[in-house]
């Protein structure tokens, strides 16, 4: 499952404006409830599936992917320290019988004492979920729909 960042809202910008002056900035009325949509790729680059990450844009919880075990490539939407918007690329071990989670929106942290080696984190320090010991350290690229 990932909890990729929500999408989009389709909204007026001079309601964005108002709303902006009117809230003090913290718009949380730009995004939809739903989760962006994403890719999974195998490990030599191809296609495996392309995720439809909500029913509909008030559907809050990421679409449950059942997958084969093994190691895959994921892009996805996510939001980084600043709040903007980027590409997150990261590996995912799929391990048989256990659900893997990435939280790419913000707000995870790790319930109780971990090591650092033991989670997985954006460059810029934001936790995204367990790290598994092959699977490296997630990157990002700008996104082209960020402002």
């Amino acid at each position: 499952m990932i909890y990729s960042a929500r999408t989009p809202a389709d909204v007026d910008m001079n309601t964005v404006a108002w709303r902006w002056n009117n809230d003090f900035g913290k718009n949380t009325f730009l995004s939809e409830a739903a989760h962006s949509d994403y890719t999974i790729y195998t490990q030599n680059g191809d296609v495996f599936k392309h995720v439809r990450n909500a029913r509909n844009a008030n559907d809050d919880s990421p679409t449950v992917v059942p997958l084969p075990p093994g190691s895959y490539r994921v892009e996805a939407e996510g939001i980084d320290c600043r709040s903007d918007r980027v590409k997150v690329v990261m590996t995912v071990v799929i391990e048989p019988g256990q659900t893997t989670l990435a939280n790419l929106e913000g707000g995870w942290s790790p319930a109780g004492q971990s090591q650092e080696t033991q989670v997985a984190r954006l460059p810029c320090g934001r936790a995204i979920g367990w790290r598994a010991p092959e699977a490296g350290f997630a990157g990002i690229q700008a996104n082209s729909q960020a402002n």
